[in-house]
């Protein structure tokens, strides 16, 4: 029985809401955290329970953990300027082999005592790289968060607002909250929890960070050699598919391949208790009726994994692929227990070349850890898709 599972990239606190969708298909989700434990990225684990692991995939020792984190808690605190200086001082290329700017607990005065033989300076240069790549990455996880809490205050006083229009027409009455709303703009500065928004408003993916991220996370991916690791990448950021898409056509002379859509449900998935149960209950329902369906579209996935088959034409879609395709989508208007919008999760492979080989072009990055799990010899993808 072939279930299929994903990991999420590049973000390292992936939405709730987006989650919750992919869920409908996914067995099983992972994504990557900056560091071990980190609070931010295992906020939802409570709530997808058994069904979704964050982990650090190349964990640091503990006297690097400790720096890292200690470092981590002085940019919590940080005015926007000093961000600014340590996002600065994060991306600048490692031309000399150090990370510059970086003050007393920067990698490259972690290192700085060690021997400079060729071996130790290559171990300097890997692990620096993947400090670099774990600041980048909780640096834009901090900026995500604050983006959502701006767009959540504009959109709360944009509510507000209307009411106040509304109750001047003579079509409704202000309330002392909605006055307080637009005359307190200290109110940007507390963000609520991430039920209070809509889908829309919680993505928090800032799209000036998506080919930078983007690297910092291929950096660990490359560097993980994590038995949990699953077979299909899949992002819910577009400029990041599009990143890797475009990536493969320019490198390799010729489009990926599309494999098929799935539509999914936008289930309510709010962590309150009630929401939650009607939740899993929808998607247990639907996932049982289904399990035939995804059992055949994740065994298709994982044969397209180790096919070693370039053509394009080999990967047309079969009459039985169709067939399991339709019986998915008369499922979902069955088996949900109410009209709900829906979003387009997209498959796609990369003949003649493994993820882990398409990152390493795309971003000139060393050779990936050898690992038996992830000897796949076409590349995936998964694009979730409004």
């Amino acid at each position: 029985m072939k279930h299929a599972s994903a990991l999420i990239l590049p973000e390292t606190a992936p939405s709730h809401h987006i989650m919750a969708k992919l869920l409908i298909f996914f067995d099983s989700l992972s994504y990557y955290l900056p560091t071990e434990s980190d609070p931010a990225g295992n906020r939802d684990t409570g709530f997808f329970a058994n069904l979704c692991t964050p982990y650090a995939p190349a964990p640091l020792a503990e006297g690097e953990l400790f720096r890292f984190n200690r470092l981590l808690r002085e940019m919590v605190t940080s005015r926007p300027e000093e961000l600014s200086r340590l996002f600065s001082a994060a991306t600048a290329p490692l031309a000399t082999g150090r990370i510059r700017d970086l003050d007393e607990f920067s990698a490259a005065g972690l290192y700085s005592s060690l021997q400079k033989n060729t071996e130790t300076k290559n171990s300097i240069r890997n692990k620096e790289r993947l400090w670099q790549a774990r600041l980048i990455l909780k640096l834009a996880e901090m900026l995500d968060s604050r983006e959502t809490e701006v767009r959540q205050g504009l959109a709360r006083i944009s509510s507000s607002e209307q009411k106040l229009f509304a109750a001047l027409e003579g079509h409704g009455e202000a309330e002392s909250d909605d006055l307080a709303e637009i005359k307190g703009p200290d109110k940007l500065k507390h963000p609520a929890t991430e039920d209070d928004l809509s889908p829309e408003l919680s993505l928090g993916t800032s799209s000036l960070l998506t080919t930078l991220r983007l690297k910092a996370w291929a950096e660990l991916y490359l560097a993980d050699s994590s038995e949990l690791q699953p077979s299909v990448p899949v992002t819910a950021n577009p400029e990041c598919g599009m990143t890797l898409l475009d990536g493969y056509e320019n490198f390799m002379h010729r489009v990926p391949v599309k494999l098929f859509s799935l539509p999914v449900p936008e289930l309510h998935s709010s962590k309150d208790e009630k929401a939650a149960d009607s939740y899993h209950a929808d998607r247990k329902s639907f996932c049982a009726t289904s399990l035939e369906n995804i059992e055949y579209l994740a065994q298709h996935l994982h044969e397209t994994a180790y096919s070693e088959k370039t053509e394009r034409d080999s990967f047309e879609k079969s009459p039985e692929l169709t067939e399991n395709l339709s019986a998915w989508e008369e499922n979902l208007r069955h088996y949900i227990s109410a009209p709900v919008k829906t979003s387009k999760l997209d498959f796609y492979c990369f003949p003649g070349i493994s993820f882990a080989g398409l990152l390493q072009h795309l971003f000139h990055l060393d050779a990936p850890v050898q690992n038996k799990s992830r000897e796949q010899p076409t590349g995936m993808l998964a694009v979730l898709a409004p």
